[in-house]
């Protein structure tokens, strides 16, 4: 299993590494890869013309893999691929925006709908308990399960979508996140997911390679849809296939990205009246940028506060990632944990709103 999972990990990172680098070499003759005038918006911080299709070359990194495996193995060969054809449909919803920037939302999210279906139907991607009493009884009922499963994935996907903004933030919290499900599925005995987590680390660290510090190539709604939804698969599975797996174990793993998309909601519609869709400049992530970052390293330079304020988050993500590892068992220590780092995030949120209230914030 060890041989395995090292020969995986090395073949999607080198797949996705080699697939990243040739986007990077083409784009400087084929102007036509780089789509950045397509995507400016409050929340740009880079300057340099850049290419946002990485989502191509993790794909490539994970195809990649299932070449090897199907001379390998054949039952772990199926397994990827039941994971790979429900995540089609999620990749084009995000590659085709990243390409016009003209893919209407509502048929994104169909794509989205239609993934997240076949992981339903076709992979046992189902929630059917969350250890609260009264909405497992619901959970009981098939369409019920159906229903909430699709809206999980569906705010997994957008939620790591939110949080791609800066150099190696997306990529590196998604690896953490990987690298629990990970540890918790090879501490169960499902080695089966434990290699599909390992295979998409590696892929993403192909990626990552050339995304950090510099940003020569981005991750685009391709690769945050991708990602998000293959987070969202192996959460939800872990806990399906393993009884001993809290629910909330999926839940506090995920918590720096689901608690971004939740409050974003909520400053959005309820503390500035505005639609829950309409990008703003002041994310989480967007106010280290802006406020700590650069009065910790004293210099208002993007090219060094860009890959800083991501390595801060990293950090910070730990705060979830660590407590999910070590109580994957236990939803009343899981719960706290949530309740904990929900309240550290809203505490450091609006400490630095009010250390420094920018034009741009009120914008």
């Amino acid at each position: 299993m060890e041989g395995l999972s090292i020969n995986i990990i090395f073949i999607t990172l080198i797949g996705s590494f080699l697939g990243n680098l040739l986007i990077v070499v083409l784009a400087k003759r084929l102007k036509s890869l780089i789509t950045d005038r397509l995507h400016i918006g409050p929340q740009t911080v880079h300057t340099n013309p850049t290419p946002r299709i990485g989502g191509i070359g993790i794909l490539l990194g994970f195809l990649s893999v299932l070449v090897y495996l199907f001379f390998k193995d054949k039952v772990i060969f199926q397994f990827f691929l039941l994971l790979l054809v429900p995540s089609i449909p999620v990749f084009i919803a995000g590659i085709v925006e990243d390409i016009t920037k003209s893919l209407d939302p509502r048929k994104r999210l169909l794509l989205i709908i239609v993934g997240s279906s076949l992981a339903f139907f076709f992979a046992s991607v189902k929630i059917e308990k969350v250890d609260i009493w009264g909405f497992d009884l619901l959970l009981a009922f098939p369409l019920v399960s159906f229903i909430f499963t699709v809206f999980a994935l569906a705010g997994i996907v957008n939620a790591v979508n939110i949080i791609d903004g800066f150099n190696g933030l997306a990529s590196m919290v998604s690896m953490m996140i990987l690298l629990a499900v990970a540890y918790v599925s090879y501490k169960n005995g499902d080695y089966h997911l434990f290699l599909v987590c390992v295979s998409f680390i590696g892929a993403l660290a192909g990626f990552f390679l050339l995304n950090y510090p510099y940003g020569l190539i981005f991750m685009g709604d391709g690769g945050a849809y991708l990602t998000g939804f293959f987070i969202g698969m192996v959460s939800i599975l872990l806990v399906y296939r393993n009884p001993e797996v809290s629910p909330w174990f999926a839940i506090i793993v995920n918590a720096y990205p689901i608690v971004e998309t939740l409050f974003s909601i909520y400053r959005k519609k309820i503390m500035r009246n505005i639609s829950p869709m309409e990008p703003d400049a002041i994310h989480f992530h967007t106010l280290f940028y802006k406020i700590l970052v650069r009065k910790l390293l004293g210099t208002s330079s993007p090219a060094f506060r860009n890959p800083a304020t991501s390595t801060f988050l990293w950090i910070f993500n730990l705060f979830a990632v660590y407590p999910a590892m070590l109580f994957w068992n236990s939803t009343h220590n899981l719960l706290i944990s949530f309740l904990v780092f929900s309240s550290l995030y809203i505490f450091i949120y609006f400490r630095l709103i009010k250390s420094k209230l920018p034009t741009w914030a009120k914008q």
